[in-house]
């Protein structure tokens, strides 16, 4: 579904799980009160049967399916989070639309409606429509109304193309001159064609991760902790307070009242190695760290705040100096390096790429030669326009997965299209790789098609108007967090 698109409401009875991402779904079925995950104007938007958010999810869901795509453990974010831009974008459409009077029309709501009860041969089947209960009906014209409202609003802001006499020109909406079309078209007149070569951040050698381990050994050795997490700091202090009094065991409070958000069910901190309890306390925790790592056994910190709730530590032991022969402390050094310390990646990387592009640009050897000598192997990327953003203008740099992310980087892109032909680029770091170019060759397109532009116009307009209306002071964003929460709640359980 294309952001900015008209939803199409899908009524059902059931509520929607998708297989194998249903974890969410539970957990929102699971609470008794309904989940918010933001507002507009004020406005909650909640999940719950019969919502906007809920028949958006479930519409976008089964579009998917049609499509042939998987509803899975990666797409089901996907899903709830495009259902709740979507239903932003509904609620300020409409609600700008219903202040002008604008009501749908009946004859368009019920031709609408006519097209909900076709039979197999496309034509209204009064049969189907009797056998259905007049309260699905009337859900069935108040989601038609409801539409009608929403799409008068795309319609008179963002335009559409006509049709007959009018085709090719937009009817409503912003209106663009000729004159910014064709100049819009001639952006992405200029192609350009690379050779290129690629290190991937990813393959970073387990012995230069093991080298920096052992220069910051500290960083890896694993503490014996236990953590109770409250929410509030109030909390958390009585808490302290009852359990220096004996009040009540750290233990029972642990299984009573933690939030358990850093610990097992028995407390013990789950994220134990230096590294990881410097990111627990957040930013400017050194003096925290100190107090944590200089606990000892039995003993209790002060209320702490953490980076999720207030947390009491105690010491539960010795703690252990890395053995980096174990496959385990080289899997944490690895997951560590590749997360945190991304520029000693980049620069061991970028210093290869330095030595190749200088090899390939050598008289007396070539990219091609430079690539057999280094073991590298050479993608040839066909000529493309600058296209920042993969606007619908211009085609896509989807397809060349090597230099698909250059379309968020400005500074890449100048670099590349600044290459003259059968000029070498120093390197460029892009995503996860870091790259050197070769230009081998530029083209200017003599025809633009200024038809293709005017058609883009309306949608690309619709996406620029949801990406506003996302940062708007109207819209309280809580979706990432509130989806979190639900995920770490459900995998606690």
């Amino acid at each position: 579904t294309k952001i900015g698109a008209v939803i199409i409401l899908i009524i059902s009875a059931a509520v929607f799980l998708p297989t194998g991402g249903a974890a969410v779904y539970q957990a929102l079925l699971n609470n008794q009160k309904a989940e918010s995950f933001g507002s507009y104007d004020g406005k909650q938007i909640l999940y719950e049967p019969g919502s906007k958010f809920h028949t958006t999810v479930s519409s976008i869901a089964q579009n998917y399916r049609n499509s042939g795509l998987e509803v899975n453990e990666q797409s089901h974010y996907y899903i709830m989070n495009q259902a709740f831009k979507q239903t932003i974008n509904s609620m300020a459409f409409s609600s700008a639309v219903e202040k002008t009077g604008y009501k749908a029309p009946e004859d368009t709501v019920n031709r609408l409606l006519v097209k909900k009860f076709t039979g197999p041969d496309g034509v209204f089947s009064k049969k189907i429509y009797n056998q259905t209960s007049s309260a699905v009906i009337s859900e069935i014209k108040k989601d038609i109304k409801n539409n009608i409202v929403y799409t008068r609003y795309v319609t008179d802001m963002c335009g559409t193309n006509g049709d007959g006499d009018f085709k090719g020109h937009h009817l409503y909406g912003l209106k663009t001159s000729s004159k910014e079309t064709e100049f819009i078209a001639k952006m992405g007149a200029e192609k350009h064609s690379f050779d290129a070569v690629s290190y991937n951040t990813n393959d970073f050698p387990m012995e230069e991760t093991m080298e920096f381990a052992r220069e910051h050994a500290d960083k890896f050795t694993k503490y014996n902790l236990e953590v109770i997490t409250l929410s509030t700091e109030e909390e958390a202090k009585s808490l302290l307070k009852q359990i220096n009094a004996n009040e009540i065991t750290f233990k029972d409070a642990v299984t009573e009242k933690s939030q358990k958000y850093y610990s097992n069910a028995e407390g013990a901190l789950t994220s134990p190695y230096k590294y990881q309890i410097s990111e627990t306390l957040g930013e400017n925790s050194q003096d925290k760290l100190d107090a944590v790592l200089s606990l000892s056994k039995d003993s209790l910190s002060d209320v702490i705040q953490t980076a999720k709730g207030f947390s009491i530590f105690k010491g539960a032991g010795e703690s252990q100096a890395p053995d980096f022969e174990s496959e385990d402390i080289k899997n944490i050094c690895d997951e560590y390096v590749k997360s945190s310390e991304k520029s000693l990646i980049e620069n061991y990387y970028t210093e290869k790429a330095e030595a190749f592009a200088t090899e390939a640009s050598i008289p007396t050897s070539s990219f091609d030669k430079a690539c057999k000598k280094l073991g590298l192997e050479k993608t040839e990327i066909n000529a493309f326009p600058i296209n920042y953003g993969n606007t619908g203008f211009f085609e896509s740099l989807a397809n060349e997965s090597i230099i698909s992310s250059l379309v968020r980087n400005a500074d890449a892109y100048k670099k590349a299209f600044a290459l003259k032909l059968g000029e070498v680029s120093s390197p460029i770091v892009l995503d996860g790789k870091v790259i050197v170019l070769k230009c081998t060759g530029t083209q200017t397109s003599e025809e633009t098609d200024t038809a293709a532009i005017e058609t883009a116009i309306p949608a690309i307009d619709q996406t620029s108007g949801q990406k506003t209306l996302m940062n708007s002071e109207k819209v309280v964003d809580n979706f990432f967090t509130t989806y979190l929460n639900l995920m770490n709640n459900s995998n606690s359980r």
